[in-house]
């Protein structure tokens, strides 16, 4: 026998799904204490078999938490890398030992920063398409992500996106 309750309580917890489907952006992918907000690539020229991915990640736990590498649908590789100006050179570099997310904190990969190399690209990236990849950190696991595929020289998302995540 069914309860009489259940049908109500089924709907309302549908129209709750609905509601924070609605509220979600869809640059926004959220796994336990760790958020990533942003993702965005830079489009590349045809016969280009290296990009670049950039994103937000906050931690709202009361642990630091660790990204320790990331993988990409459209790329035979991914990794962690810095660029850094050392006397008025950019040098980029890997960066092995992973990259640290503060408690209660957020770290922005940028242009001429921390960012996600994607190298062995399947295909080229145009600007306007999404593609998927994956951050894995030490404590969270694994958080899909969706990077937007922007213009070749673009520095940031466009500002219709960023006015979205600037309330």
């Amino acid at each position: 026998m069914r309860s009489k309750f259940a049908y109500p309580i089924a709907g309302v917890l549908a129209l709750l799904g609905v509601a924070f489907l609605a509220g979600m952006d869809s640059v926004t992918a959220e796994t336990g204490s760790i958020a990533v907000e942003n993702a965005w690539a830079r489009a590349t020229p045809k016969g280009a078999k290296v990009a670049s991915g950039y994103l937000t990640i906050k931690n709202q736990g009361n642990e630091p938490d660790r990204l320790v590498s990331a993988r990409a649908d459209f790329a035979g590789k991914a990794e962690i890398h810095l660029t850094k100006m050392v006397d008025g050179v950019a040098q980029m570099r890997p960066v092995t030992d992973g990259l640290a997310i503060p408690a209660k904190g957020s770290v922005a990969l940028e242009p001429n920063s921390y960012h996600l190399m994607f190298m062995d690209l399947a295909g080229p990236l145009s600007e306007g398409e999404t593609v998927r990849g994956e951050l894995i950190f030490e404590l969270a696991g694994s958080v899909a992500v969706t990077f937007q595929v922007m213009g070749i020289g673009a520095q940031a998302p466009d500002a219709q996106s960023q006015e979205h995540h600037h309330h």
